[in-house]
């Protein structure tokens, strides 16, 4: 138990704090600017402070702000806080003063924090597969042009060597002069996309604890580099997860269940948790149900009780479970795991 606990309710430009004693009592609240925050730390809030603060969009700088003026910091996850502390009456510093009683009775529902290094691989990776997204809009924003003067192309990939050739044509022969515009201001835009998205992957550096994590993750089928990276920017630390349920649980990969007395109905998964991690680990499965024998069998076994749908989450989240074992027995993937151990004890 510390001596002082300080609740925070962060916005974007001004955030309330309420700091008080172990047994309850409000020693300072005020309403600050963000710029001011360093200031007020150092100020006001002894060093030996339990500091809480939701996870909202602007986290990271508070966070680490306050683990360099206090004793602890934990990140709360707002939507449980909430369903915690229901009020009728919701105010900055209603909520200030609750984050601060809840971290003095040690009924935080505490999110992770990932690390400043991982934070930074997030960015990198998502901030890719933005432009990625937007290389696809601009390329298909070129074939909608094309299918209005009822072009199609010839060949599989209108951007390549021999698309880009049949495109020149196009453009001297067919299309009127909005249209050239519109085509050859994407397809500069597509280029400039293409360069940045190899230069960012180009640029990403791993210490050499997260490289071995990452050719541990690519010893399983249908796990490239990229997806390899993926997972280990989402997940983070694997010693947070006590089993591999609470990963596939915090992946948002696990059905919902509703019980009451004998009645227990199963819906869809939760999608709680990582978007990015679940995608990743459906497109896995994808690859993995076409290459390995192995799950191919366990996809169709699923299919004909769930559909091939349904059962490609399933074995997404399968995918993981094994992913967490990996990890953890710090081994690489082994297609045969089971038949394997049995026969190593001469079964």
């Amino acid at each position: 138990m510390v001596p002082y606990y300080l609740g925070i309710d962060l916005h974007l430009k001004r955030t309330f704090m309420v700091l008080m004693n172990a047994k309850g009592e409000v020693v300072d609240k005020q309403r600050i600017s963000n710029d001011d925050i360093s200031r007020y730390l150092q100020e006001k809030v002894p060093q030996e402070t339990y500091a809480v603060l939701e996870a909202t969009r602007n986290w990271p700088f508070m966070y680490d702000l306050l683990q360099e003026h206090v004793q602890q910091v934990d990140l709360v996850h707002a939507k449980a806080v909430r369903t915690i502390a229901n009020a009728a009456v919701k105010t900055d510093q209603i909520d200030a003063s609750t984050l601060a009683h809840l971290a003095r009775l040690n009924y935080i529902p505490k999110a992770y924090a990932a690390t400043k290094e991982m934070r930074d691989l997030r960015q990198l990776l998502r901030h890719r597969e933005w432009m990625v997204n937007q290389r696809t809009r601009a390329k298909n924003r070129v074939h909608a042009v094309l299918a209005g003067y009822n072009l199609v192309s010839p060949v599989t990939d209108l951007f390549g060597v021999a698309g880009r050739e049949y495109l020149a044509a196009v453009l001297e022969k067919e299309l009127r002069s909005a249209a050239q515009q519109v085509v050859t201001d994407h397809l500069a835009l597509i280029d400039h996309l293409e360069e940045r998205i190899h230069a960012l992957f180009k640029s990403i550096s791993l210490d050499e604890q997260e490289e071995h994590v990452v050719k541990l993750s690519m010893s399983m089928p249908g796990v490239g580099k990229l997806i390899a990276l993926t997972i280990l920017a989402e997940i983070g630390d694997i010693g947070r997860f006590t089993s591999p349920k609470s990963l596939c649980s915090w992946a948002g990969l696990t059905p919902k269940v509703h019980s009451s007395d004998a009645v227990v109905q199963h819906g869809h998964i939760t999608k709680e948790g990582s978007r990015y991690l679940r995608t990743a680990m459906v497109q896995t499965a994808t690859v993995a149900c076409r290459v390995s024998p192995k799950w191919y069998a366990i996809h169709s076994h699923l299919a004909l009780h769930c559909g091939r749908r349904a059962a490609r989450v399933a074995v997404a989240r399968r995918l993981l479970t094994v992913i967490y074992y990996m990890w953890k027995r710090d081994q690489p993937y082994q297609e045969n795991y089971g038949q394997n151990q049995s026969e190593a004890l001469g079964a």
